[in-house]
């Protein structure tokens, strides 16, 4: 690779570092196009790649004793570069640098996205905006800005985000000498460039009750087509929730690429979601004998609250055998947990779930509690065969046991940290799933 300088009359842009792309480089940016799923996706990601490649190899030349790490940035995992345009979390030295690449900048203007300034696990201390003439095989560095430098443009000029959700900045906005990076990068503490942090609970929010976005089943229905993009399908409040779930970004990457979209994926995909947008059941207040006014709006019951229902007491006996019965074999259950029971009407079978809730004692931080589900039916009649009971937290499934021939219940256990949910979902052999709001362990 050689670097040369070009002459132009706009003195702003006097000898920018311009470097020579190799043929290698051109292979291996082809194959990172390859892994994201719309035709100007790819396109932009093979201009990426070219900008990413070069820019690391002239890094390298003259920041010798500076480790350089691309491997973890977004355009080497698919479900981010398929949804950020740019190249976000390279690592050079104790800095984030985030790639603005273009294939023409005649019009003298840098796009950035709102996720690379504005959420945390995107910012960088620097911006860099990158050049690719892939007919005249060069990559020209055209300048950088600073995160603090960047922020405080936009809001003393008041900027905001296009409705793609990118910024435009002008290039004259942009320090146009390299050396000038090469510098920081040296002799700058990087300390002196504060980045957004990421707080507990920074996630806002996502309510599918939205006028834009009435369901899940909607988005998904949209995100079939390739060339369907999240901004065109949700408002940026709402892409926010998305773009800071890993997960999340995850499955829907699997659901575009996958040409056959099976309902365990539908199903999944409706769990995180459920998870990371939904208000959780506090189950902590059910060892208090409580229950809020969340969980009695969504049909739950403790058998405190019963009176005068005999055939209810009856049911609800059948499920607390089952308790003694897991106990006697050797499941360590307190005497006293917290539980609730909920109705559940699925087609035409008539279920009850009962919850059971404890703390787990334990000795290194931080807390944790262990949550029992069993489903039945309201009558104590054995389930139909091919019931699934599938619990889940934000990371995988967990348990996922089947009714088999004259089964009368199902149940599954699992364990979690006490800022860590979980997921139930009902699903029958012959209708629909039914994913339930998730569970909680929050002390008071």
């Amino acid at each position: 690779m050689t670097s040369y300088s070009v002459n132009s009359t706009d003195l702003r842009l006097v000898q920018p570092e311009c470097i020579w792309l190799e043929s290698e480089q051109f292979e291996q940016a082809v194959q990172m196009s390859n892994q994201v799923i719309s035709e100007a996706c790819q396109w932009q990601t093979y201009l990426n790649g070219l900008a990413l490649l070069s820019f690391t190899q002239w890094l390298e030349e003259k920041l010798a004793n500076i480790l350089i790490y691309e491997n973890c940035c977004s355009l080497r995992q698919p479900k981010y570069a398929n949804v950020i345009e740019a190249v976000c979390n390279l690592i050079v030295g104790e800095f984030k640098l985030c790639l603005i690449t273009s294939e023409s900048l005649i019009d003298e203007v840098g796009t950035v996205p709102i996720a690379a300034i504005d959420l945390p696990d995107f910012a960088a201390h620097f911006y860099v905006v990158i050049e690719v003439q892939e007919e005249l095989e060069t990559a020209i560095i055209r300048g950088f800005i600073r995160y603090d430098e960047l922020v405080n443009y936009r809001q003393v000029c008041n900027l905001h985000p296009e409705v793609d959700w990118n910024y435009s900045l002008p290039l004259s906005l942009f320090d146009s000498e390299p050396n000038h990076l090469l510098f920081y990068l040296r002799f700058l503490d990087s300390a002196a460039i504060e980045l957004p942090v990421t707080y507990p609970n920074y996630l806002p929010r996502l309510s599918v009750n939205q006028p834009d976005l009435e369901t899940l089943e909607t988005l998904l229905e949209r995100l079939q087509y390739p060339e369907q993009t999240l901004w065109q399908t949700l408002t940026w409040e709402q892409g926010l929730t998305i773009l800071q779930s890993p997960e999340l970004l995850d499955l829907l990457y699997q659901w575009q690429l996958t040409p056959q979209r099976t309902t365990s994926l539908s199903i999944r995909i409706t769990e995180v979601f459920t998870i990371l947008t939904q208000k959780a059941i506090n189950t902590q207040q059910w060892l208090e004998g409580k229950l809020d006014e969340f969980a009695q709006g969504l049909g739950l019951f403790i058998p405190q609250t019963l009176t005068g229902n005999l055939s209810v007491f009856r049911s609800i006996d059948k499920f607390e055998n089952v308790i003694n019965e897991l106990r006697y074999q050797g499941m360590d259950i307190p005497t006293e947990p917290g539980r609730s029971y909920q109705d559940i009407d699925l087609g035409e079978i008539a279920l009850r779930l009962c919850a059971v809730t404890w703390a787990i004692d334990s000795p290194i931080p931080p807390p944790k509690w262990s949550l029992l589900v069993i489903l039945g039916t309201q009558l104590g009649t054995p389930l139909p065969d091919g019931f699934k009971l599938q619990v889940s937290n934000l990371r995988s499934i967990i348990h996922e046991p089947v009714s088999g021939f004259d089964d009368p219940f199902l149940f599954a256990r699992v364990e979690g940290r006490s800022d860590e949910k979980f997921v139930v979902t009902i699903i029958p052999p012959d209708s629909s799933a039914q994913t339930l709001s998730p569970y909680a362990f929050e002390p008071s």
